[in-house]
């Protein structure tokens, strides 16, 4: 009976650990609702703490990733508003020749389209970069990136959180259960060592 104690001491130690380990990859998420029990209230960690996790989510993407003002040089960039007004020509130009009536003459059609669309062209990037100055400052009295990401987070479901967290991250998760199980084999198995040596110099009763 004492070896076969032995051979459960690790078996048993794995199993905890790897069933402590899955309960708490379980309860960062449930349960979504907050349950009584006596004195203890029982909800996962991320739904108890999503408000705060989102708002210093928010605050950290303004401050440390990406900021309005960072989006708005990315608009004002040469090649965003000079792509706009490459689009928007080529769409006139073709707005021009299908909605003019076919009675006008073939090359009037044309130079009409082209005198548009280049007009279009001439000053559309200044417009498109007047309307990125007065978005970006109506955004930042309005509210900031990191009150829009914070709002994000906030309405976004915690169920569809859960499985795209567990599914992105499976092999992690997985890795997380059996390192428990290792763990907790390794120290059932250092017990079990512990107690042969007692039993062997007959320090135990065993």
């Amino acid at each position: 009976m004492f070896y076969v104690n032995l051979i459960l001491l690790p078996v048993v130690g794995a199993f905890i650990g790897w069933i402590t380990n899955l309960l708490a990859i379980k309860l960062l998420f449930r349960p979504y609702k907050s349950y009584r029990i006596w004195r203890w209230t029982l909800q996962g960690v991320l739904p108890r703490r999503r408000y705060e996790l989102a708002r210093c989510a928010g605050e950290v993407i303004e401050r440390e990733v990406l900021s309005v003002d960072d989006i708005l040089q990315r608009l004002r960039e040469r090649e965003v508003p000079e792509r706009a007004a490459s689009l928007l020509r080529e769409a006139v130009r073709q707005a021009v020749l299908k909605r003019v009536p076919g009675w006008v003459p073939a090359g009037v059609k044309k130079t009409l389209a082209e005198a548009l669309s280049d007009l279009v062209g001439d000053y559309l990037p200044l417009l498109v970069t007047a309307l990125v100055d007065s978005f970006g400052e109506a955004m930042k009295k309005e509210a900031s990136l990191g009150q829009l990401v914070e709002e994000k987070l906030n309405a976004f479901p915690l169920e569809d959180l859960e499985r795209i967290v567990f599914t992105v991250a499976r092999k992690e998760i997985k890795h997380i259960e059996v390192m428990g199980a290792v763990l907790g084999g390794l120290i059932g198995g250092l017990q079990a060592l512990f107690l042969l040596l007692l039993r062997l110099t007959g320090a135990t009763g065993f």
